[in-house]
């Protein structure tokens, strides 16, 4: 049973357009992380596609990588939630405990499926043009796919474990993004302080990720040995992977016994709104209420900007907005205060012409977000089914349509 899930689930989310968009965006980001990890050594004699840079590329994920393991993740179990499946779920011919493995397995073979784009990105380096033909050698495939299994495969699998683990504890979205935020903020604190105050002990195995253990090995080796070599899995490297890997499945393990139907498909209480409380105290006398309708410029006007302001709204009022609009404050202020450094200069001064450059690295992240955004804004219509009823409303077609443009203006400001 647990396998039907397993290959329910991949079936399902491989008929998903956003699949293959996830996908395309990782390639881009493998081939953009080279670059910028090549530039790290630019002034070694390394070669652009070499198992350093590959390791370097690998232990980092990216943030494209970790915001799209949130959003896949999270979906695979809160959708009973989300679309209200689970009034009927225990009926099933299956318990609860398979249940969870069966969509805890899927959303970690989704996410290793979907990171398989990462790879192929760093593979097409070479094709890409973004270097001289001299900077490239052999594509160490072995190393690569080697690093995909020791480096990345673990982090995925700690990622996958705290969103779960999260959503059954507490049955919402935002407990897992909140849970994925403080684990890349960790990272972020451990390699910020690798880099300004020199790598210790501490911040090798308090890295959740292996970057600061990998990057000491790193620097351990000359730029020949780092074009060829396997990076070897001893020392503080083992000791992270083995802390990390046991985190993970001390999470995993929380969720399987905690995870029930009763608990997590339970129905929220909430509280009776104060205004309902005293409606029940309160006789109100009924009143003839005439409908006014109009259909004069201006009023399609001030329907305009009040839809704007609905739309608008429905855009920005999700927690996961405001998870991600965190995430790009935090890496822009990082970026400008902390990360402004040059392997051998040092720190340089966070000049204005150094943080209008944010707009270069992080600027096609923000156009992705606005695509999706966008889409979702857009396609919710024939998600609900809305044109059923369009015709028949009091307002053009331009009102409704132009409205959701102005949001989007609002949300991309």
């Amino acid at each position: 049973m647990i396998s039907k899930i397993i290959l329910y689930e991949l079936k399902q989310r491989s008929k998903n357009w956003t699949t293959f968009l996830f996908f395309a965006i990782l390639i881009f980001q493998g081939i953009w992380y080279t670059k910028g990890s090549f530039d790290y050594y630019v002034n070694e004699d390394l070669l652009m596609n070499s198992p350093a840079v590959f390791y370097k590329n690998l232990t980092l994920g990216g943030m494209l990588l970790i915001i799209i393991v949130a959003i896949v993740t999270g979906v695979v179990l809160y959708k009973d939630i989300q679309y209200k499946t689970s009034h009927w779920v225990y009926t099933l011919p299956v318990n609860e405990k398979q249940f969870f493995l069966g969509r805890f397995g899927a959303a970690f073979l989704i996410n290793g499926i979907i990171s398989l784009g990462y790879i192929m990105g760093m593979l097409l380096v070479p094709y890409s043009g973004i270097g001289e033909a001299h900077r490239f050698g052999p594509t160490p495939v072995g190393q690569l796919f080697y690093g995909f299994i020791v480096l990345l495969l673990p982090n995925l699998l700690l990622l996958t474990s705290i969103i779960f683990s999260l959503l059954v504890v507490t049955r919402k979205m935002a407990a897992g993004y909140l849970g994925v935020l403080v684990v890349t903020m960790l990272f972020m604190v451990m390699y910020t302080a690798s880099e300004s105050g020199g790598i210790t002990p501490l911040l090798m195995l308090m890295d959740p990720f292996g970057y600061v253990a990998s990057e000491h090995i790193n620097n351990g080796f000359d730029s020949a040995a780092k074009n060829t070599y396997y990076i070897p899995l001893t020392g503080y490297l083992l000791a992270n992977r083995l802390l990390w890997f046991g985190i993970s499945l001390l999470l995993m393990t929380i969720a399987y016994y905690t995870f029930s139907y009763k608990k997590f498909f339970a129905g929220r209480t909430r509280k009776k709104s104060k205004i309902l409380e005293i409606n029940e105290h309160i006789h109100f006398t009924e009143k003839k209420i005439t409908p006014k309708l109009s259909f004069e410029v201006t009023d399609f006007v001030k329907k305009l900007f009040s839809l704007s302001i609905l739309e608008f709204r429905n855009v920005t009022r999700p927690t996961s907005f405001k998870v991600i609009l965190g995430i790009v404050l935090l890496m822009l202020s990082l970026q400008n205060l902390v990360w402004k450094s040059s392997y051998y200069i040092g720190p340089t001064e966070p000049l204005t012409s150094t943080m209008t450059q944010f707009r270069l690295s992080f600027g096609v992240l923000i156009v992705i977000l606005l695509m999706v955004w966008s889409g979702e804004l857009f396609f919710k219509d024939r998600t609900i089914k809305i044109n059923q009823i369009t015709d028949t409303l009091p307002v053009p077609t331009w009102v409704t349509q132009f409205s959701r443009f102005l949001a989007m203006a609002a949300v991309a400001f």
